[in-house]
């Protein structure tokens, strides 16, 4: 079985991301990890430190590849 694309992985949970969102840093999250992480009270970036916004959006197109990867 081929690797996932270092992209497709949470860079919290170093795991292959189900539901991707994109967080105002730019960078896409698990999100059940980037909530836990904004409701623990960080305001952090987990890839930067730079202050991040609460807000997070889904990755649709992110989604789209890690399924035709997962599902194949």
């Amino acid at each position: 079985r081929q690797q996932a694309p270092n992209e497709f992985i949470c860079p919290i949970t170093r795991e292959l991301m189900v539901d991707p969102v994109v967080a105002s840093d730019g960078f896409s999250y698990e999100r059940s990890a980037i909530n836990e992480w904004l409701k623990k009270g960080r305001t952090n970036s987990p890839m930067t430190n730079a202050w991040i916004d609460r807000h997070v959006t889904t990755n649709i197109q992110l989604r789209k590849l890690i399924d035709e990867v997962r599902l194949g």
